[in-house]
C-alpha cells in the first residue's frame, strides 16, 4: 500500500533541514545535491516515507549526508593575500601592545584547512620569541576537518593568486605538500556551526578569520553568526570577512582599513568609556529681546538617494526585502547612476533567487566602478571609495562562475 508520500515532499523537507542547520539561504542551497542525496537512497530500495520520518530526527544520517552534499568547499593557502598583510602588520602588533603572551586565532568555516594552516603561519613568523600561537578552525563538514588534520594537498591549495607569504609546507612527491610539524603544532580542528555560540573551552581571539562563508546565508543567519564571531574576540581584536559579506560594520565593532579590506576591530572598553562630563559654564542671564515673528519654514527638501537607501536599508532589518528592493528600484529610476543603490539591489535580487538579474545589476557596477578614479569616494550610507564596489562585484561575480 502506497504510504501517500511523495519525492517531492521529501525533498522539501531536506531542504528545509539543510537551512535550519547551515543557516544558508534557499537559493544558496544546490537543488541538484540535495535531489542526489535524496535519490540515491530511493534507489537503495527505501521509501519516501522512510525517509521523511529519519528527517524529522536531529543528527539523522540522511542529514549529515545532506549537509556534506551541499557544504561549499572552495578555498586555498594565503587566499586573499591583502588580509594576511594586514594580519602581519596591525593585527599582531595590535596584540603586542595589548601585552599579549598568547596569540590567538580562529578560521570560521575552515572547510579543508588550508585557511587555518596560513594564519598559524602568519603568527608563527611574527611573533617574539617567548611568545606562543593557537589557531582553531571550525567547520560543519567532519569529511573536511578529517583532511585538513592530515595536512596533506595538491596543486589546487596551492595558486597565483595566493603567494606563500610566509613557511608553510614541505614537497612531497607528485605535487603534494605537507604543512610543516611547526605550523601543524600550533592549530587544532574542531567541528562547529556558526550559528550556535562557539564552546566557551576554545576561549577569545585576537584575530579571527570568517571569509566566503556568510556569503550563502539568509539576512537573520548572517545577524546570528556575525553576533557570535564579534563576541568571540578579546577587546582589540580584528575579524576579516570576505568582500561581498557585508556592507557596513557588524553591531559592535568598527571598521579598519580600507573598506575592500573588510576588516572590522572590536574597541577596547577604554575607547568605549563615556568622556567625562565637561564643567557646567556659569553663564551671566541676557538682556530682554523682543519676540522676533516667526517665518514661514521652507518645503522639505526632496528626498536625497542616500535617504532612500537608508530606508531601504531599515525595511531590510526589518524583515521587508521585498518592499526594500521595489524602493530601490524607484531609487535607481531617479538616481541611476547610485552605485551603493545598485550593489544592495543586487544582493537583493540573489537573495530572491533571481539570478540572471543580479547578475546583470552586478555587472553594471563593476563597469561604472572601472570608470571612476578607484579612490573616489561615493556618498551613500556609509561612504566608500570607488575601489570597493569594483572589488565587491568582481568577488561576487567570481564566486558565481565558481557555483
Amino acid at each position: 500500500m502506497s504510504s501517500g508520500v511523495e519525492p517531492q515532499q521529501v525533498l522539501a523537507r531536506a531542504r528545509e533541514v539543510v537551512s535550519s542547520c547551515t543557516g544558508f539561504r534557499d537559493t544558496a542551497i544546490s537543488p541538484s545535491a540535495v535531489d542526489r542525496v535524496v535519490r540515491a537512497e530511493l534507489a537503495r530500495g527505501r521509501s519516501a516515507s522512510e525517509l521523511l520520518a529519519e528527517l524529522q530526527r536531529p543528527g539523522a544520517p540522511l542529514a549529515r549526508a545532506l549537509l556534506d552534499a551541499v557544504l561549499v568547499g572552495e578555498t586555498y593557502f594565503f587566499r586573499h593575500p591583502e588580509q594576511f598583510r594586514f594580519l602581519a602588520a596591525e593585527a599582531v602588533p595590535a596584540a603586542l601592545r595589548r601585552g599579549s603572551l598568547t596569540l590567538r586565532g580562529w578560521s570560521a568555516g575552515c572547510a579543508s584547512g588550508e585557511e587555518a594552516y596560513s594564519i598559524a603561519a602568519c603568527l608563527l613568523n611574527m611573533v617574539l620569541p617567548g611568545m606562543r600561537v593557537e589557531v582553531l578552525g571550525t567547520d560543519l563538514h567532519e569529511g573536511r576537518l578529517e583532511a585538513a588534520r592530515r595536512g596533506v594537498y595538491g596543486t589546487w591549495s596551492r595558486r597565483e593568486a595566493g603567494p606563500l607569504l610566509h613557511p608553510l609546507y614541505q614537497e612531497l612527491t607528485e605535487g603534494r605538500v605537507s604543512i610543516l610539524d611547526s605550523v601543524r603544532a600550533v592549530v587544532r580542528f574542531a567541528q562547529g556551526n556558526l550559528l550556535e555560540p562557539l564552546s566557551e573551552t576554545h576561549g577569545s581571539f585576537d584575530v579571527i578569520f570568517c571569509r566566503n562563508v556568510l556569503t550563502y546565508f539568509s539576512p537573520d543567519a548572517v545577524q546570528v553568526a556575525l553576533g557570535h564571531l564579534a563576541r568571540a574576540l578579546v577587546p582589540g581584536g580584528f575579524l576579516l570577512l570576505g568582500t561581498v559579506e557585508v556592507d557596513h560594520p557588524p553591531a559592535g565593532l568598527v571598521r579598519v582599513g580600507p573598506p575592500e579590506l573588510q576588516a572590522f576591530r572590536r574597541p577596547t572598553p577604554k575607547e568605549l568609556a563615556p568622556p567625562s562630563a565637561p564643567k557646567p559654564v556659569v553663564r551671566e542671564p541676557e538682556p530682554f529681546k523682543a519676540p522676533v515673528p516667526a517665518k514661514t519654514p521652507p518645503p522639505p527638501p526632496a528626498p536625497s538617494a542616500v535617504s532612500l537607501h537608508t530606508e531601504a536599508l531599515q525595511r531590510i532589518e526589518g524583515g521587508d526585502e521585498a518592499g526594500a528592493a521595489t524602493l530601490l528600484e524607484k531609487l535607481l529610476q531617479q538616481f541611476r547612476d547610485y552605485l551603493p543603490g545598485m550593489l544592495e539591489l543586487a544582493l537583493l535580487r540573489e537573495r530572491a533567487g533571481a539570478r540572471e538579474a543580479a547578475f546583470a545589476l552586478m555587472h553594471t557596477v563593476r563597469d561604472n566602478a572601472a570608470r571612476l578614479p578607484p579612490d573616489l569616494i561615493i556618498e551613500g550610507p556609509e561612504p566608500l571609495p570607488a575601489r570597493f564596489y569594483r572589488a565587491s562585484a568582481d568577488a561576487f561575480l567570481t564566486l558565481g562562475a565558481i557555483e
